[in-house]
């Protein structure tokens, strides 16, 4: 490579860098800025729905009902927003760590969930990798979280988490017996905000998996759904080469 190109190279790797800065920001700028007017809105509407309730019609009620439903829903959407665009400018370096470990801090953050599902979990027993653990974490916690919540009423949650040993990456797996998710869904599912299920069933924002679609993306890896013949089969890979120390 000639060192002009190298230098025009470099050159469209820094605007890169800086164009998605600002993009980063800019987000949690808009998602913080609004936050505020809306907590107001939430919070006043309640009040006025407590003090005077006595007063208004049905009608009137589920009018104030979808205003508080929808401010809180999208207070928690603006919030969602801006962690998933702090993802990377407040990660940290890269270590090498204990993936069990990592995998135990998930499932004690859910033991709440596990308890009350009377879920049934098997584990491999994990390598050390390289990473940002507590990225990793929040890896496992959402996909195991949607291994326990989207399933058929009256099931309990089987989950089997394993690895495979590749040439250049970790390759995990985490099966469920849930509900699965629908073909023409299994591409927009890894998207912001978007969700292969009926919110009035199952509750949500849609962005445990954009959040682990993005850490991937950091760790030089990737996401994808498996056809399952019952559940879902998620399977995920980390990159063995990665910068640290």
């Amino acid at each position: 490579m000639s060192a002009k190109l190298e230098s025009e190279l470099a050159k469209a790797n820094q605007e890169l860098a800086l164009l998605k800065a600002e993009y980063e920001e800019f987000v949690y700028i808009i998602s913080h800025d609004l936050s505020a007017p809306l907590r107001q809105v939430q919070s006043f509407s309640e009040i006025i729905a407590n003090t005077h309730n006595g007063n208004f019609d049905d009608k009137t009620k589920r009018h104030f009902g979808l205003i508080i439903r929808g401010a809180t829903q999208a207070s928690q959407m603006l919030k969602a927003m801006s962690y998933y665009s702090r993802l990377n400018t407040r990660a940290k370096p890269f270590a090498l760590f204990d993936c069990n470990m990592s995998i135990a801090k998930a499932l004690d953050n859910l033991s709440s969930l596990i308890s009350d599902s009377g879920a049934s979990i098997t584990l491999d027993d994990f390598p050390e990798i390289i990473g940002d653990e507590e990225q990793i974490t929040i890896l496992f916690q959402q996909l195991i979280h949607n291994a326990l919540t989207y399933q058929k009423a009256g099931t309990k949650p089987i989950i089997s988490i394993s690895f495979t040993n590749n040439v250049d990456a970790w390759q995990f797996s985490i099966k469920d017996n849930g509900i699965g998710v629908p073909e023409n869904l299994r591409e927009k599912i890894f998207k912001v905000l978007r969700r292969g299920v009926s919110d009035k069933k199952y509750p949500g924002l849609g962005m445990g998996l954009a959040y682990a679609s993005k850490i991937l993306q950091r760790h030089r890896g990737s996401i994808n759904l498996v056809n399952s013949v019952e559940g879902a089969i998620f399977t995920f890979k980390i990159a063995k080469e990665l910068p640290y120390g």
